[in-house]
């Protein structure tokens, strides 16, 4: 919730004598909480679904003011936080209120201070005592009263300098349980526009910041100039080293995430999610569906903060906040963090001495309505869940999907055909089906490869069961593709010969043409990736037959299209340039391989090679082969070889001898 009064004195720590805070604080520092299972790898995010241990999983539970309290900055709210933060509360909230996730509110100026380094270590002991007790948690940069800031509307250089320090100063960014919401409540209005007026603020101030803003004149900030929430969102990824998943507020105090430009994740794989506090909801559906539900389908969302205030009862806020709660649920199963778990005039509170009614008890009511209406819509910590799915196997498959199908998973409270079900594919989600489905197509994967899958049940109430047992599928490898039409070849020279023909597409889903196999006389000259390909090294007056071949994701060749063409012939007075680089090697005591860099004319072409040995011809050779293997020599002796370049005209050219000894 927004809190409207600015400023604010920074005022002593209170005596928290009789609380549980101080001492839980102790505790913590003193023990280290064993490594969890090499298995366990915390929250993630799967496209707009949160991944909990790599399970679907949906956020809920409260709100904590507690942190906010220190020797630095105290208020009377937050110290009757901070004196209700106990183990207790804490039981109270996940056994009673079945919640699973803590949000706690940290100050942004306190840790840009220097007093910031200590009051890391603080937030550090609060948060491991919700770990420890099983929770998620969210640690949320606050800049507004209750964390004595000027409540400037966009984060600032400060806030980044408070991340350092809670970085730098606590292993909480190395803890995959936690994750970091990088500034509550943005102030900027959902305006896509660029503005020029320092006195407002847009989403591309909220994006990009670096354009200086001004108050007004009731409030009491100083102007300065914003940094913008993807440069955030690079300096915890790229500075400081964060893997955790971050969450980024929408605009107008979080109530709006309508435009809201979609930031970059510099990380291995998007871990950004996006947070609304939709305090204002009497709009209804539709209104919902505009400032966030758009955004479900694609990203992962949560509300870090909701309720309704005492005053509120007997009004529009009340009536409506079931048909609220059960769209956050059941329409766009967006996660809800009420505000507030502790002490908080005028909010709902977990506490065991009150059992939430409407407009009563846990102040207001809206206690009666999250406990009732959402909260317990999820299953209870301990309840039994599904068995595991059966995968029966593939009955399709092509280049580029599989389709699986397996048993429906038995539920002892359940029907099966209430039993959702989450496909994984090689450890990732790869898709969340409807209830009842027993089957699922997987689409845009590449040919010839192997997916590994594993399948969850899921009951209506949450339970989520053991994954099935690993089922390895692979795709179809791509057919081969069909010769190309319309090849072409003309003779530009007596040594140059173009080829063209038309573009191959491959058959095949996820099948493409990666490039073509020119062949002249049988023999590979060259694999170009388009459609021409010009032969310089032909000769004069000789007639040529070339195969073009398409080739398939690079390994699978088509049919061949094959034309002929003769060259013309060539006045050719000059004799061809020599080969070079002439080496024999005897590989046994009856051969020898002779190789060699080719010779070149520039006229008619080089036509072939002869191979003298000790001065007498022993083979010929095409003008595309660099190599000879001469075999039935006689062991212990020495022979000399020679190459001679022939052009189109018969001229020629010998090169310099070369000796190899048998053995």
């Amino acid at each position: 919730m927004a809190f409207r009064k600015a400023g604010g004195p920074v005022s002593a720590w209170p005596r928290l004598a009789r609380a549980g805070m101080v001492a839980g604080i102790v505790l913590l520092i003193s023990v280290t909480a064993a490594p969890a299972p090499a298995s366990i790898v915390g929250i993630t995010l799967s496209g707009n679904v949160f991944l909990l241990n790599g399970q679907p999983f949906v956020p809920r539970g409260f709100n904590s003011i507690a942190l906010l309290n220190s020797p630095w900055c105290s208020q009377s709210q937050t110290a009757a936080a901070a004196n209700n933060f106990t183990s207790t509360e804490l039981a109270t909230a996940m056994s009673s209120w079945n919640a699973n996730t803590l949000r706690f509110q940290v100050s942004q100026p306190v840790l840009a201070s220097p007093d910031g380094a200590a009051y890391a270590q603080q937030i550090q002991a609060g948060v491991g005592m919700a770990l420890a007790a099983g929770f998620v948690v969210v640690v949320s940069m606050q800049d507004q009263f209750l964390a004595c800031g000027p409540a400037e509307p966009l984060p600032s250089q400060e806030t980044e300098d408070a991340w350092a320090t809670l970085i730098g100063d606590t292993t909480l960014g190395s803890n995959p349980n936690v994750m970091f919401e990088l500034f509550n409540e943005p102030q900027n209005s959902a305006v896509t526009s660029v503005a020029t007026n320092p006195r407002q603020e847009t989403w591309p101030d909220w994006l990009s910041g670096g354009r200086e803003i001004e108050p007004s004149a009731t409030q009491q900030w100083a102007p300065y100039t914003p940094v913008g929430h993807q440069e955030l969102v690079d300096y915890l990824r790229s500075t400081l080293n964060v893997t955790n998943v971050l969450i980024a507020d929408g605009a107008s105090n979080a109530e709006n995430l309508a435009g809201i430009p979609i930031l970059s994740d510099p990380g291995s794989s998007y871990q950004i999610a996006y947070a609304v506090h939709p305090y204002n909801y009497t709009g209804g559906q539709s209104e919902w569906d505009t400032r966030w539900g758009y955004l479900v389908g694609s990203y992962a969302l949560i509300a870090t903060e909701w309720d309704y205030r005492d005053s509120d009862c007997g009004r529009t806020k009340q009536t409506m906040a079931p048909a609220f709660l059960n769209y956050m649920r059941s329409s766009v199963n967006v996660g809800v963090l009420g505000h507030a778990l502790d002490i908080f005039s005028g909010r709902l509170i977990a506490d065991t001495s009150l059992d939430p009614t409407q407009c009563g008890t846990a102040s207001p009511g809206s206690g009666y309505d999250f406990r009732n209406d959402y909260l317990a819509t999820f299953p209870a910590p301990g309840a039994a869940a599904p068995t595991a799915p059966v995968i029966l196997g593939s009955p399709q498959q092509n280049t580029a999907s599989i389709t699986l199908t397996w048993a429906a998973a038995y539920d002892s409270t359940y029907s099966s055909t209430d039993l959702s079900y989450a496909v994984y594919r090689d450890g990732q989600l790869a898709g969340m089906l409807p209830a009842g489905t027993t089957s699922f197509t997987d689409t845009g994967l590449s040919p010839g490869t192997a997916y590994t899958y594993t399948v969850t049940a899921s009951d209506p109430a949450g339970n989520t069961s053991q994954p099935s047992g690993a089922f390895t599928q692979p795709t179809q490898k791509c057919p081969p593709p069909p010769a190309p039409r319309g090849l072409a070849a003309t003779a530009e020279s007596g040594t140059t010969v173009s080829l063209s023909w038309n573009a191959v597409t491959a058959p095949g889903a996820g099948c493409s043409v990666a490039s073509y196999l020119v062949k002249r006389g049988g023999v590979a000259i060259a694999a170009p990736s388009g459609t021409t390909y010009t032969d310089s090294l032909a000769a004069s007056s000789t007639k040529y037959t070339y195969q073009v071949l398409a080739l398939a994701n690079d390994t699978v060749p088509g049919a061949a299209a094959a034309v002929t063409v003769t060259t013309p012939k060539v006045a050719d007075t000059t004799h061809p340039s020599p080969a070079t680089n002439l080496t024999a090697t005897a590989t046994s005591s009856s051969r020898a391989v002779v190789t060699w860099a080719p010779g070149s004319d520039l006229q008619s072409g080089v036509k072939h090679y002869v191979i003298l040995r000790n001065g007498a011809r022993v083979a010929t050779v095409p003008a595309t082969s660099t190599t000879f293997s001469d075999t039935g020599l006689n062991a212990h002796t020495r022979y000399s070889y020679k190459v001679v370049t022939v052009n189109g005209a018969g001229l020629t050219a010998a090169s310099t001898a070369v000796k190899v000894t048998t053995p």
